[in-house]
């Protein structure tokens, strides 16, 4: 079985080096191509047969990789390595590399979601989220925080996530809203809004747990607004998670298949890539149990993969 390891050898606090975790895998027996992707070029690995894949990184890394994985029905796991590990901690992929390495055979598969946004410049394929707003405007601001004090590769990943929350509570003060309008399967969406998101996952941004109980198996996406009048709540909210907890965060929700954005007046993320302008319309809609997620730990049916 020749398994395909994934790895982002920048992501999260580094704590794993690409010679330790080829050793790793050859030593427990697997014949293993390792994929260094923060260079170019890593897509033609795809040439290759792959019966397994392996994912090390963060949210980055595995929005990357599911469209090719997806395309190529090649089952996959996380190992969660990024910052916050949204998609990882959603779907249950927390296990240590020992776990993965020692049960990565036995695993069995499980059907994941993901979305596709449809726009007039193109189509771009998402697992996690699409969102307009504050959370788009918080990533552009964290990437030129980052790169001007360089201060990525000196901070914990927990140093990283706090001061992401903190600055979003202050962003959060005097952000504009946007005036969005939307079609939700047939009900329509519409006013002012500090932020929208299109969730496929249930954590969204520095590690929000904002649907607590979401499927990505469902066929569905969840979509959570906060209104321009709840800004004061919202703020509170962010509050409480600096000072340890986690209360319920003050948000407006419902499901649907497929979304049709006809006005957008904010900067839009698709998972990790962020837009300061989008052309409307934009159609989001669902791609029902795209990929084939490995779940370690648990026997399973066989599946084979197209090559």
């Amino acid at each position: 079985m020749k398994i395909a390891l994934f790895h982002n050898p920048g992501a999260g606090e580094r704590a794993l080096d690409g010679n330790q975790l080829i050793r790793l895998f050859a030593e427990a027996g697997h014949d293993v191509l390792y994929v260094p992707i923060q260079h170019g070029g890593w897509e033609s690995v795809f040439r290759n047969r792959i019966d397994r894949a392996v994912v090390a990184g963060g949210d980055g890394t595995v929005s990357r990789l599911a469209p090719w994985l997806a395309a190529r029905d090649i089952p996959f796991c996380i190992l969660p390595l990024g910052t916050a590990n949204n998609c990882a901690k959603t779907l249950g992929q927390t296990d240590p590399v020992e776990v993965v390495v020692a049960n990565l055979h036995s695993a069995s598969i499980r059907k994941v979601d993901l979305g596709t946004v449809t726009m007039p410049i193109g189509q771009l394929v998402f697992i996690e989220s699409v969102g307009i707003g504050l959370l788009a405007q918080l990533m552009i601001e964290m990437r030129k925080r980052e790169k001007k004090k360089n201060s990525r590769s000196r901070l914990t990943r927990t140093e990283r996530l706090t001061g992401a929350v903190k600055h979003l509570r202050s962003l959060a003060k005097q952000y504009p809203e946007s005036t969005c309008e939307l079609e939700l399967d047939d009900k329509i969406l519409t006013g002012k809004f500090l932020l929208v998101e299109v969730a496929n996952m249930g954590l969204i941004g520095p590690n929000l747990n904002l649907i607590p109980n979401v499927d990505p198996s469902d066929g569905a996406f969840e979509v959570v607004w906060i209104g321009a009048n709840q800004r004061a709540e919202f703020r509170d909210y962010l509050r409480e998670l600096q000072n340890g907890y986690e209360p319920k965060p003050p948000i407006q929700t419902t499901r649907c298949r497929q979304i049709l954005l006809r006005q957008v007046d904010a900067p839009t993320h698709v998972d990790s890539e962020v837009f300061a302008t989008m052309t409307t319309p934009i159609v989001v809609h669902n791609q029902t149990g795209a990929l084939d997620l490995l779940v370690i730990g648990e026997k399973g049916e066989e599946v084979s993969s197209k090559q």
